[in-house]
């Protein structure tokens, strides 16, 4: 992979660590109002917070499937004399980032079929 393509994903990745900021945000937020929704019951913060870690979700979705493509583009430009570390470390980078990509799917899901915070799901 020439030097061009390595910097415009460096690049992307940076931007990618800032929209992660924002998610982080976003999930002290969510926090503070299911706290709220635990405190008081009402069904605005439930509500806010639900909309909110769906929105986290579907965004952190799409940041998997930029990964998923990323490592597929690696598998695609391998060349035929490649060394077997190389092809092996290319699959391992694409099947963890379909893991990703589905365990985000499965979060959406189950985000949005969550009635309340009883049944939170638990993610790092």
């Amino acid at each position: 992979m020439n030097i061009g393509v390595k910097l415009k994903r460096v690049k992307t990745e940076d931007l990618i660590w800032v929209i992660y900021f924002f998610i982080v945000i976003g999930a002290l937020l969510s926090n503070a109002y299911e706290k709220r929704y635990l405190l008081t019951g009402d069904t605005t913060n439930q509500k806010k917070f639900k909309l909110l870690n769906i929105t986290i979700f579907c965004v952190a979705f799409f940041i998997y499937f930029y990964f998923v493509l990323i490592n597929y583009e690696d598998i695609e430009a391998l060349r035929k004399d490649a060394t077997r570390k190389e092809v092996l470390n290319a699959h391992i980078g694409l099947i963890s980032s379909l893991l990703f990509l589905v365990a985000g799917a499965l979060a959406i899901i189950g985000e949005i079929n969550r009635d309340g915070p009883d049944e939170d799901i638990g993610f790092i």
